[in-house]
């Protein structure tokens, strides 16, 4: 199964790669969208405005391929970025592929959140949240989506309030914790990736 890493020019992406070849990813690392790949990762660094307006320049191809039936994986910014739009460094839009907005933690704790916390099951279980409920993931955050549907809501977390864990619709998942940073934990949600990319 091959997997592209989307490089958006900054942070180390050795981390989310490696996670996916330990679960048997075949696994490349690109700055632009190609075809011919069961996954396509939006890893979890930079800032919104400055990643959306990178992804922005290849959305018709990314749309493109959605439609088409390549799976998408979003970690933490990689997720907030398929909202429809960020406050982050600048007001931006996003790919829009989830309906809200991301903005800063509304809560008084301290940001960033860094550190381990439990997510929950928000409705039915699904294939990718199968042995997760209740489980620790790893966060590093100061920014949520604000989601104005909560059908594609899976699970959430709390931290000063709750907020969106992992949404999925169709052939598009996204992360507001790092499974490549989440231990045993986040080897759980990989291999319900490969699972899920299969079914």
């Amino acid at each position: 199964m091959k997997a592209l890493v989307i490089n958006y020019g900054v942070g180390n992406l050795y981390s989310i790669s490696s996670a996916l070849k330990r679960v048997g990813f075949e696994v490349t690392i690109d700055n632009k969208p190609r075809k011919d790949y069961d996954l396509i990762v939006f890893p979890g660094v930079g800032a919104f405005s400055a990643v959306a307006e990178f992804i922005l320049q290849y959305k018709d191809l990314f749309n493109d391929l959605r439609k088409s039936g390549t799976s998408f994986l979003g970690v933490c910014l990689g997720m907030q970025i398929m909202f429809e739009k960020g406050t982050e460094g600048k007001e931006s839009n996003g790919l829009g592929w989830f309906k809200g907005i991301v903005d800063k933690i509304n809560a008084n704790v301290k940001l960033p959140h860094i550190g381990w916390d439990l997510v929950f099951e928000v409705k039915d279980s699904c294939e990718l949240t199968h042995g997760l409920d209740k489980k620790y993931v790893y966060y590093v955050h100061s920014y949520v989506a604000y989601p104005t549907s909560k059908d594609y809501v899976y699970m959430k977390s709390q931290y000063g309030i709750e907020y969106p864990a992992l949404v999925c619709d169709k052939n598009v998942v996204g992360t507001q914790f790092h499974p490549e940073k989440s231990s045993s934990t986040g080897k759980i949600f990989l291999e319900n990736l490969k699972g899920w990319i299969k079914r």
